[in-house]
């Protein structure tokens, strides 16, 4: 039999926190308790804080055998968790910087067209990532953003003009621009 806790901590130590929550899930369905699903939880915190995650990991760990260890937990990660949204709703509203991946985020909840609106709205949208940008630039077009999607590849025209799919968002957009003129 497999032991699940003990891979979802070896697999959290490696930083792979999907599969790490995947192997705590399963151990948690056999045995429901409650620091089993601490571990979900530290699971979950990591997709969107690792740093904090990982440190508040080790220290469960470290402390998992001390009784009151779980009260204590649950404050320790309340308390980092009312930080990180605090400090994440923050940046909205100082209209500082939305990262790629929070935006796909945010893409999956709400859709694309409202998730861009927003981030034209109050924030940026910081990608620095090459393939990132070309699945931007893609999702601009594919949502009836061309004008803008012209204007970007125009801007990075000399950056990305042998890569594949730069050349195949260009041919999208062209053929955009070919049936509204029809």
């Amino acid at each position: 039999m497999q032991n699940y806790k003990k891979l979802g901590i070896e697999h959290f130590l490696k930083k792979d926190f999907k599969a790490a929550k995947v192997y705590f899930s399963l151990a948690y369905e056999k045995r429901k308790n409650k620091r089993l699903f601490n571990f979900i939880l530290l699971c979950d915190l990591a997709l969107k804080f690792p740093k904090e995650a990982i440190l508040l990991f080790e220290f469960y760990l470290e402390h998992y055998s001390v009784s009151k260890i779980d009260k204590d937990f649950e404050e320790i990660f309340k308390t980092i968790e009312a930080q990180n949204e605090k400090k994440s709703q923050n940046e909205l509203e100082d209209g500082h910087a939305l990262n790629y991946q929070d935006f796909l985020k945010s893409e999956q909840q709400i859709g694309f067209k409202k998730s861009f609106e927003n981030v034209i709205n109050s924030t940026k949208l910081v990608i620095d990532n090459r393939d990132d940008f070309l699945d931007f630039l893609e999702k601009l077009v594919d949502n009836g953003y061309k004008d803008m999607t012209l204007n970007y590849i125009e801007n990075v025209l000399a950056h990305f003009w042998a890569n594949e799919k730069f050349i195949r968002i260009q041919e999208k957009l062209i053929g955009f621009k070919s049936e509204n003129q029809a």
